[in-house]
């Protein structure tokens, strides 16, 4: 089940939503029995404090005690909720997923009552190890048969193991707590953001999940940041998918064309993608009442590959740099060790992304093109400051779209032969006018030619590029543009889905 789907749209989503409304409004007006007047806010406070430090409000125990249970009831509906949405996938990675939860709550209970450095290094080795073991045993065997656990990499991993281990290193640092085994299995495995980010920490999420019986819900806002995100996804990433397949599939010369639309169709189909993935999450989140962070920030305007990992899939470039670039002693040790964390974060994120020799390429290369940027700016200052900012983006998008041909592409030699398409002039053939308009039957993802799917992927970035994001245009936007603009996406997206199968986010394979 994926939330382009009709059985996430029309039968899980709806389900999932009434229950909890249906649940919060009787845990508000009859387990929350307080006096007129007093917010749920006050309802958790044993006193409310005035300015003046004397108590507006006494709570008893048995109202504090209500409200906790309150907030516990809509708590266990949204977990179990997320199981049963994980569960529909595999029901023997539930298992997985069930037990990582278990082993890290209780060194959590056991890191509160007695500090120990060795169990928190245990711990991350740990997770880190569960994670390494199901994504790059294909690179030390060549079995062709697994076994039932080890059948495909369990679905969302690589982003629940970082927030756990996000959470356990902010655990450490007093700046997270988990109160409860139920609020700590939400925090993990909450639908919405489980399977491909963002990347929450618990000191963003906790907190709200505290409060969720009293906090309001954004249906309108929610709703248009999902249709948002699902037109992204259906009507432009999924347009584009066949074209770009057909040509990593090698289904055409290589030359320079096709190596420009290799890049920059994948480089569409990938943001349009994950960053309609990101919207989706926001606005499910949005829905019961969470605010989730931001994801992506029009990253295809960045003037330099480093203000473009600050746009782009920037909860993992924030987890990077605080937890592993910050670690190996960031800037602080001098030039060569700062070129050094910067090649070995961006390494081991390529690496994050999957087992093969072309993601450590493509991490090391992003790590390269950081470092050069580094250099550039303390040696060459003025020079650098005096590139039109044209000319930048230009070649920051140049530099960008060319690295997601190794991202993409099977393997690394695959990855060369596309790349060595730079040096060969293509042929002047020109595609009909119906293939040129061939993706707007959005119906239909069909194989287009690689000019097509250079021009339309080109469009694409450019009209995204010159509009605000999704989450600014939404706060934005008065009711009534939100109620047209979301209804019209929403039919157009399930009379879509009608015509063609749900496909797969891209990231899931991450």
């Amino acid at each position: 089940m994926i939330f382009s789907s009709y059985n996430f749209l029309l039968f899980y989503l709806p389900a999932t939503w009434l229950g909890f409304v249906l649940l919060r409004f009787l845990c508000r007006a009859l387990l929350l029995g307080r006096p007129a007047g007093v917010s749920v806010t006050q309802v958790e406070h044993h006193a409310i404090e005035t300015s003046a430090g004397q108590p507006q409000v006494e709570i008893t125990l048995g109202e504090a005690r209500r409200a906790s249970f309150a907030n516990a009831c809509l708590l266990l509906w949204l977990l179990l909720a997320s199981l049963w949405f994980y569960a529909d996938w595999r029901l023997d990675h539930l298992w997985l997923l069930l037990g990582f939860v278990a082993v890290n709550f209780g060194v959590v209970r056991l890191l509160t009552r007695k500090r120990s450095v060795w169990l928190l290094i245990a711990i991350i080795l740990a997770n880190v190890g569960l994670l390494a073991f199901f994504k790059y045993i294909p690179l030390f065997t060549a079995e062709e048969s697994r076994s039932l656990l080890l059948a495909g990499l369990p679905l969302g991993i690589s982003f629940y193991v970082f927030q756990a281990v996000a959470f356990q290193i902010d655990h450490w640092r007093g700046k997270a707590v988990a109160r409860s085994p139920l609020e700590f299995a939400l925090f993990l495995s909450f639908f919405p953001q489980l399977i491909a980010g963002p990347i929450v920490h618990g000191r963003e999420l906790l907190p709200q999940l505290r409060r969720i019986v009293r906090r309001n819900l954004h249906l309108s806002l929610g709703l248009t940041m999902l249709a948002l995100g699902l037109a992204k996804k259906v009507l432009i990433a999924d347009s584009l998918a066949g074209g770009v397949d057909s040509i990593y599939a090698g289904d055409y010369a290589v030359d320079v064309l096709v190596t420009a639309a290799a890049g920059v169709g994948y480089g569409a189909q990938l943001y349009f993608d994950f960053s309609g993935y990101a919207d989706m999450a926001v606005g499910l989140g949005l829905l019961f009442g969470i605010k989730l962070p931001q994801n992506f920030r029009r990253p295809y305007t960045a003037s330099s590959v480093t203000v473009f990992w600050r746009r782009w899939h920037i909860t993992l470039s924030r987890f990077l740099r605080d937890y592993l670039y910050i670690s190996l002693g960031g800037n602080r040790r001098g030039n060569l060790r700062r070129s050094f964390n910067l090649l070995a974060t961006m390494g081991l994120g390529g690496l994050w992304h999957g087992a093969g020799w072309q993601f450590l390429f493509w991490g090391l290369g992003h790590g390269f093109l950081l470092t050069l940027e580094s250099v550039l700016r303390r040696r060459f200052p003025m020079a650098v400051n005096a590139i039109p900012r044209p000319v930048a983006v230009g070649l920051t998008l140049i530099a960008v779209m060319l690295l997601w041909i190794p991202f993409r592409a099977e393997s690394l030699s695959d990855a060369w032969l596309l790349l060595s398409g730079l040096v060969i002039l293509p042929a002047l053939t020109f595609p009909e006018l119906s293939q040129w308009l061939q993706p707007l039957v959005m119906a239909a993802a069909v194989s287009t030619p690689p000019a097509v799917v250079l021009l339309w992927s080109f469009g694409c970035i450019l009209v995204a590029g010159l509009r605000p994001t999704a989450w600014r245009w939404a706060l934005s936007a008065n009711p009534f543009k939100r109620g047209v603009v979301t209804a019209l996406l929403l039919l157009l997206v399930l009379k879509t889905l009608a015509d063609r199968p749900a496909a797969p986010f891209l990231y899931f394979q991450f």
